[in-house]
């Protein structure tokens, strides 16, 4: 897992607030009978800011939800946008994992990509620049015949085939990791791919056919890419839903509002506002 910023206690009152958006991860990816997985789904976008007047503000929030897993010819759901509206802050949702047997669904571009699907042709989708990276490829349909990793906040998903596919790291802030890749699926009964971070869903294989939910809920992590069951259809992952965390040195403000679900703590001389659903935030 990569640190991109860690504040002590002696970050300055007069800094302003901390904010960090993150975005729905992406699912995972499904797959019919046949011997390939299928691809992990991307982590959502994660935008960080500091120095921000938290002074008479009303923004209106809008948390990403995660994408649903695919089955079948059914494609999975990329995550949904988590965004602040006035300050221009907005994270883009992770894309789905790529399909594994049968026909083409390749993995979506979002703020992390989507792995590529194990079946020849499901390739990977790309991050964006300075919210995610990549999802990795299928490889070169080897056994396992992984499905490739989903990307994460804090790298490349890794290859499919005979590779891991596992998914890519997620980042931390405060101690708390966010945007865990999902792994990509197996052909055999070997083990799918591992969730980027401990927190991307893990992929499915021949014993267990489902990916695995993203999970804890709120990281905006992608779900994990279904493996190959008995027979039939499998299902990937659910991407996990995003969050907005506002975060400032000293006490609540005691005229801080928010419409939707929000949970307020206070240690170590901080405040963290954490928003978990849409709503409109006011101080």
């Amino acid at each position: 897992m990569i640190t991109r910023r860690i504040l002590n206690s002696y970050w300055p009152a007069n800094s302003g607030a901390e904010l960090l958006v993150v975005a729905g991860g992406g699912g995972g990816g499904g797959t019919g009978a046949g011997q390939y997985g299928a691809g992990g789904g991307g982590a959502g976008g994660i935008l960080y800011a500091a120095g921000v007047s938290i002074t008479g503000v009303s923004w209106t929030v809008s948390i990403g939800a995660g994408g649903a897993g695919g089955v079948g010819s059914t494609a999975a759901g990329s995550g949904s946008v988590s965004s602040v509206t006035q300050l221009g802050l907005t994270a883009v949702g992770g894309g789905r994992g790529g399909r594994g047997n049968g026909a083409t669904i390749d993995g979506a571009n979002g703020g992390s990509g989507g792995g590529g699907g194990g079946f020849p042709g499901n390739d990977p989708g790309l991050g964006t620049f300075g919210q995610g990276a990549d999802g990795g490829t299928n490889g070169t349909q080897a056994v396992p015949f992984r499905g490739g990793g989903g990307g994460g906040a804090g790298s490349v998903g890794a290859t499919g085939g005979a590779g891991t596919g596992n998914g890519g790291d997620g980042v931390s802030y405060w101690g708390v990791g966010y945007g865990g890749g999902g792994g990509g699926g197996s052909g055999t009964t070997a083990a799918g791919g591992a969730g980027g971070y401990s927190i991307g869903g893990a992929g499915g294989n021949q014993t267990n056919g489902a990916g695995g939910n993203a999970s804890p809920a709120n990281r905006g992590s992608g779900g994990g890419g279904a493996g190959v069951g008995s027979s039939g259809n499998t299902t990937g992952g659910q991407g996990s839903d995003g969050v907005v965390i506002v975060r400032y040195a000293g006490d609540a403000i005691p005229t801080v509002a928010y419409t939707g679900t929000m949970s307020t703590s206070t240690s170590g001389g901080f405040t963290t506002h954490t928003l978990t659903s849409s709503g409109i935030f006011t101080t």
